[in-house]
């Protein structure tokens, strides 16, 4: 039998508690945790770390969540990320999407939601 590595998953907040939570989550389900607290971490990390999936917020200090996307987007084209976040605004969900999110989810959020989003997009079997 071949064991495969677990997958791996970026998450991406300035609330390090949502991302502690989240962490725990997904680590209960077998996936790997990493996270940065900003859109500049995210992006250090993206370029020297192999991620499947980046979870990203939009309202961070420094560099928005967008802005980070398209960063991440520029190194690594087929790395989904799903935006997490409180933002409403339908111009920036439409502009996540143009960048290439690979889904768009708005707080407060249903954890299995979220869950299914990962499955779906993650960059490996499972």
């Amino acid at each position: 039998m071949t064991k495969y590595p677990q997958p791996i998953i970026l998450l991406v907040d300035d609330d390090e508690v949502m991302c502690k939570l989240l962490s725990e989550e997904l680590e209960r389900l077998k996936f790997r945790t990493d996270y940065a607290l900003n859109g500049k971490d995210a992006i250090k990390k993206v370029i020297v770390f192999k991620y499947n999936l980046v979870i990203m917020g939009i309202n961070m200090p420094g560099m928005r969540g967008d802005v980070a996307l398209r960063e991440i987007k520029g190194y690594h084209p087929n790395l989904p990320v799903i935006i997490l976040t409180s933002q409403t605004d339908i111009k920036i969900k439409d502009r996540c999407f143009k960048l290439g999110a690979a889904d768009y989810i708005t707080k407060p959020f249903d954890f299995e939601d979220l869950f299914d989003a990962v499955i779906e997009n993650i960059n490996v079997k499972i």
